[in-house]
């Protein structure tokens, strides 16, 4: 990127996870990534991904920069969009106020997440099996989809997207989706598993088995942007944060 966060230790992760995750909606759903001076841009549009249509990420650590490239940037009256802004700490009442005097308010600040692969992985699982034809794809989407969960068709020609899929007695019951876009390191975009069987160590199993293809990939870190539900899991397997990214939205009718 043309603006490396050099106030922030680990940037590198940042990239990975902008590079990983644009990526993935680029093939799912064409959708389109710039930079533009201080910014990144992701453009959603009418993809079923969130309920704005633009992200902007602070790829600068100067506030100021980075909202006047947000206000002089056209975006037509009928769309939403949100500001990423990225920092060392779980918390910097500093950035807050800094954004929130620009008529934006804090919505919400989560972690990124990072981890070493060593050599090898002990105990591959063998209820885990990698999603490489449509008909393996439509077999466990057949179970997925239940919970709106899809592994979509269009992702397994991509050599950066890997789909996993782990069964409970013939039937996909949670996947995962792995990126390798960016260099010696690995994106987990998605880690899903069906309500109903949570708590059985088959996001465990997933995240497992991700971790021994990564390493037979080349690659040498890990990064994942967890939910709520999954942070425990990623922090027993040995994830832990590298940076924070803090949402800001404006005030008014455009809201998230």
């Amino acid at each position: 990127m043309d603006n490396p966060r050099t106030d922030i230790e680990n940037w590198w992760a940042a990239e990975a996870m902008i590079a990983s995750y644009n990526h993935v909606y680029q093939v799912t759903y064409k959708t389109k990534y710039k930079v533009h001076g201080p910014i990144g841009i992701s453009i959603y549009d009418g993809a079923p991904i969130a309920s704005f249509q633009y992200e902007f990420l602070a790829l600068s650590a100067d506030a100021q920069s980075v909202m006047d490239a947000v206000l002089s940037y056209p975006i037509p009256e009928d769309r939403q969009y949100i500001i990423d802004v990225f920092h060392p700490s779980p918390s910097d009442p500093a950035l807050k106020e800094q954004y929130t005097k620009f008529a934006h308010e804090f919505a919400r600040t989560g972690p990124i997440l990072g981890f070493s692969l060593t050599g090898k992985v002990d105990a591959v699982p063998e209820n885990v099996y990698k999603a490489s034809t449509i008909q393996q794809a439509e077999t466990a989407n057949h179970n997925l989809v239940t919970e709106g969960e899809r592994i979509h068709v269009q992702t397994l020609r991509d050599k950066h997207i890997h789909s996993f899929y782990v069964e409970s007695e013939g039937e996909a019951v949670g996947w995962l989706q792995l990126v390798s876009v960016y260099d010696k390191v690995g994106y987990i975009n998605q880690l899903y598993v069906l309500k109903n069987y949570r708590k059985r160590k088959y996001g465990t199993a997933l995240v497992r088995r991700a971790h021994a293809y990564a390493i037979e990939l080349g690659l040498k870190r890990m990064v994942a942007v967890p939910s709520d539900q999954a942070m425990h899991l990623y922090r027993r397997l040995g994830y832990s944060p590298l940076l924070y990214f803090s949402a800001f939205r404006p005030n008014g009718l455009r809201h998230e």
